[in-house]
Parts: structure tokens; C-alpha cells; sequence
């Protein structure tokens, strides 16, 4: 980054901050001033629920001067003058104001009180515990996929129209993460299965409706799918079996990646597996979709 930094000659240059602690890296100025602090974070595609998390308390973030850097990664396989490689990809990077993120964090986790009496206590966030006193909060409300400005904000709150404006951005963002997750994780499936070549047109955000994202033949000759959108199950029953092939198998993913393996047993579909974390359940999927009882029952249909 120095290198970079070197190549427009205005003096700046980068430093790591020790210590793990907010920010990861300081950009300073000629004169070694402290000139924007860079947080960074890691989001895999195929992860079921986004780990990465902006818990440092607003004071301690500079407004106009301190960003967050969120990159999107996922593992890809590659061929290299004639060797095939797996290496981790960079698919999206965003950057983002830090200390409107975390105003974002703070008035949404205020607001969503869920029966629960909230607050935040100088700099640790509390709230109430099963006794008559309080504890720090769990640890999930800095979570980077559930910071989100809440539908009730009052307008008249300081900054409003900047966290409003910083919230579609985020939103935009947030939405290109998920649909990466869903296309990653069929891929993944189906260039474990053997698929050379496979697609899926998952569009810039999750369907309000449920849809056909994918579709691949296997080498074991069942029709994959990759289908996303809510309830499932009542759009397998209400849409017409001769869409699909009879040997056929679905894999249905949700918001937060939980997933259903669905099989087409004469035009019936049934749930034949699930789970809520399918970067970690791949063998199972792929056990599921091997199955010889329900292949050989599709097969004689």
C-alpha cells in the first residue's frame, strides 16, 4: 500500500495499528499527522451468518475520518500454467463511514428493545439479565449484516439524512453479499459434484418471491437447482410438476444461508434434508444428493 501511496508523491503512507485494536491501519499525512484510521473486515460468501463485527464504541471512532473496509471473499478454483489452484478470491469491497455505521448499530439495537430493557453505560453496551440487574450485551449487535437504520427513526435525530443516505448504501451493499452467498454455495456443490461448467443468475438482490436462480445437470444425471425466496415449500406445492424433471433435486437457500434439499419423488417434492449452516454441511448435501434410495425411486417414475 505504501508503494501505491509513493506513486502520487503527496507524502502520505500507511501503518498498522498494534495491539488488535480500532483501527487496523493509520493513514498519516507528511507531517505524521493521524489522517483517516482503515478498519478492516473479512465476510465469506457461503458463511450462514456473517461473524464479522463493528464493536468499538462511537467515541472512539473519529466522525469524517475513520472508515470501515469490508471485503468479500470466497474460495475459487483456478487453473495456473497448467496446475489447478484453490485461492481465496476477493469478489466485492466496500468502504464505509465508521462512525455512521456504528450510530446506525447503536440507535437500531436502542430502538429494537424485543421486551428487553437496553442501554449504554458510558461505553459498554448493557442489558437486562434473568435477575434484577443488568450484563454486558451478548455480542450481536455489531454484527455487520444486522446493522441496519430502523424503519422508526425519528428524523429529527442529529445526522439523520447522512445515516439515512449511508443506510442505502449499506443496504445496496449487504443485498451483493447475500447473492454472492447463494451463487457460491451452489457452485461450490455442484464443482464438488463434478460440474465443469455451471451458472446461476442470482440478480443484485435476495427474490421477494421465490425463484429458480440455477439450474445443472449433474454427472450422476440428477437436474440440480438452486432456488431462493420465502416459503418454499408452499411454492414447490403450488407450481406445476412439469417444470421440473423427474429426477430431479432442489436446493433451496434462505437469507441467512439456512438451507432444504428437496428431491422430486412423481412430482412431489419432499424435504429430504436441512440444515443452517451449508459451508460447513457440504458433505451432507452432496451424501444427500447421492442418495441411491430416492435416485432409484426418481429413476423408475
Amino acid at each position: 500500500m505504501n508503494n501505491i501511496l509513493n506513486e502520487d508523491a503527496a507524502g502520505y503512507s500507511v501503518a498498522a495499528v498494534l495491539w488488535n485494536v480500532f483501527p487496523d491501519l493509520i493513514i498519516r499525512n507528511r507531517q505524521r499527522d493521524n489522517e483517516l484510521g482503515l478498519e478492516v473486515k473479512a465476510l465469506h460468501t457461503a458463511a450462514e451468518e456473517k461473524s464479522a463485527n463493528l464493536a468499538t464504541p462511537l467515541q472512539l471512532i473519529r466522525y469524517r475520518k475513520d472508515f470501515i473496509v469490508i471485503i468479500n471473499w470466497g474460495w475459487q478454483v483456478g487453473v495456473h500454467e497448467g496446475t489447478s489452484i484453490t485461492y481465496p478470491h476477493i469478489h466485492l469491497v466496500g468502504v464505509f463511514d465508521a462512525w455512521l455505521l456504528a450510530k446506525i448499530r447503536d440507535y437500531g439495537w436502542l430502538l429494537n428493545q424485543g421486551g428487553r430493557t437496553k442501554g449504554i453505560d458510558v461505553a459498554t453496551p448493557i442489558i437486562n439479565g434473568s435477575g434484577a440487574g443488568y450484563k454486558a450485551e451478548e455480542g450481536n449487535m455489531g454484527k455487520l449484516m444486522r446493522i441496519q437504520l430502523p424503519s422508526e427513526m425519528p428524523q429529527s435525530v442529529p445526522h439523520y439524512m447522512e445515516m439515512k443516505e449511508e443506510d442505502e448504501l449499506y443496504t445496496k451493499f449487504k443485498q451483493q453479499v447475500l447473492v454472492l452467498g447463494l451463487r457460491e454455495t451452489f457452485l461450490d456443490i455442484c464443482l464438488l459434484e463434478g460440474c465443469d461448467q455451471v451458472e446461476a443468475d442470482v440478480g443484485t438482490e435476495y427474490p421477494l418471491e421465490c425463484k429458480i436462480l440455477g439450474d445443472v445437470e449433474l454427472p450422476s444425471g440428477v437436474n440440480f437447482l438452486l432456488l431462493a425466496g420465502p416459503r418454499p415449500d408452499q411454492w414447490l406445492r403450488t407450481t406445476p410438476s412439469g417444470m421440473f424433471r423427474p429426477k430431479a433435486a432442489l436446493l433451496w437457500l434462505g437469507v441467512k444461508l439456512d438451507w432444504k434439499l428437496f428431491a422430486n419423488r412423481g412430482g412431489h417434492w419432499t424435504v429430504i434434508d436441512q440444515g443452517k449452516k451449508p459451508d460447513s454441511e457440504y458433505d451432507r448435501i452432496q451424501a444427500n444428493l447421492r442418495a441411491a434410495h430416492w435416485l432409484e425411486e426418481a429413476a423408475e417414475l
